[in-house]
């Protein structure tokens, strides 16, 4: 009996660990079969089971890759109003219509300014500059650029024309410096950009103390260029000798009174200063060294820092709208020498240029004329 009761115990228990082996189980596929099911697979449909799940149809394959139809290129939208004409056609711009060959005096073109630019053994100030600037009714363009003559040559020649732009403290006086290195002295780029620099700091400062042009002194002042320009020579070891240079300054009133506009000018050399009149640019100040048979002399009469006291001084009276221009002799020789480049200058300049054609005129060709070129010019009353 005993034995019986124990046999049904463990008939009992055994039943009861069957049964919570059975939940267990059961339990298990309820909780991880739909995480499997999330990870590889849809989920299988209601009611069914993830053995019994339809097969996964093909993945679509890609559309070959075709070009474009015209029609389906992007295209900028035109917005068209009530009565509006169609748009004009574009027009496209050529290399020669955007950068235009610099302008061509003579029969024929030198053999110097088709050759490639070389470069300087000493590091050296660049071979083109520009600028454009305005100062209250003053419109400037400024360029300097190195000469054929100069640049073709191995090693090329620094450019030794430099300029320099400036006003005075209030703004009412515009100052401008043109100036030429003299071929005979080793570093005349140096001088040059230096005499430029520090004329138009000197007057600046002494405008600041005392706005009136007319009471300048060209002799201080051009004293106190030559003593930086000294100076800067001893700090690279060289002489005065090694840096000289010609210069011409200029103070332009941005007022104009009832009988014009006066401006103030000091010069030393051949550099020289311009009115458009007409037709023809005429000289008015500065050294020329011309003759009806050509370029009498490269030779100059004064530089500097050697001969400071040379310097001449003069205040001329402009009427409204005067076109002014300084020039190095690059450019005063051929306006002085080539009666087609003077008219063609005085046509293109007759009216404020973009700094870009401004630049190409100055690089202009001509048999002969070798020299670095510099031209600030001034447009009033614009």
């Amino acid at each position: 009996m005993e034995l019986q009761f124990f046999a049904n115990d463990l008939l009992i228990t055994l039943a009861g660990v069957a049964a919570i082996l059975a939940a267990g189980v059961a339990l298990q596929t309820e909780l991880i079969g739909p995480m499997i099911g999330q990870r590889r697979a849809p989920s299988p449909p209601s009611g069914g089971h993830p053995r019994h799940a339809p097969p996964l149809p093909p993945a679509p394959r890609e559309p070959a890759a075709r070009e474009p139809s015209p029609e389906r290129i992007a295209r900028p939208l035109t917005v068209a109003t009530a009565g509006a004409a169609a748009p004009a056609p574009v027009t496209t711009l050529t290399r020669e219509a955007t950068y235009p060959a610099p302008p061509v005096f003579g029969q024929r073109p030198s053999r110097a300014h088709a050759l490639p630019w070389l470069l300087p053994k000493p590091v050296a100030q660049p071979g083109v500059a520009a600028d454009e600037a305005r100062l209250g009714d003053l419109t400037v363009r400024a360029a300097s650029l190195l000469g054929p003559g100069h640049r073709c040559e191995e090693p090329a020649v620094a450019r030794q024309d430099a300029y320099a732009l400036g006003r005075d403290p209030t703004g009412r006086y515009l100052i401008v410096a043109v100036a030429d290195g003299l071929s005979s002295s080793s570093r005349s780029d140096l001088g040059a950009a230096t005499a430029a620099e520090a004329a138009v700091d000197l007057i600046a400062h002494a405008l600041g103390r005392r706005p009136d042009p007319a009471a300048l002194d060209e002799s201080r002042i051009l004293h106190d260029v030559c003593a930086r320009m000294t100076d800067e020579a001893a700090r690279r070891g060289l002489t005065a000798q090694d840096v000289c240079a010609v210069l011409i300054v200029a103070v332009v009133d941005t007022h104009s009174g009832r009988n014009g506009r006066d401006c103030w000018f000091t010069w030393i050399g051949d550099v020289s200063a311009w009115q458009l009149r007409g037709e023809r640019w005429e000289p008015f100040a500065g050294d020329l060294k011309a003759d009806d048979g050509g370029i009498a002399s490269n030779a100059v009469s004064a530089c500097l820092p050697l001969h400071p006291g040379r310097a001449e001084r003069r205040i001329y009276r402009f009427p409204a709208g005067a076109v002014l221009a300084l020039v190095s002799d690059g450019v005063g020789d051929a306006w002085t020498m080539m009666s087609e480049a003077n008219a063609y200058f005085a046509r293109q300049w007759s009216d404020p240029p973009a700094l870009g054609a401004f630049l190409n005129d100055i690089g202009y060709d001509a048999r002969g004329f070798q020299d670095d070129r510099t031209a600030v010019t001034v447009w009033t009353g614009r």
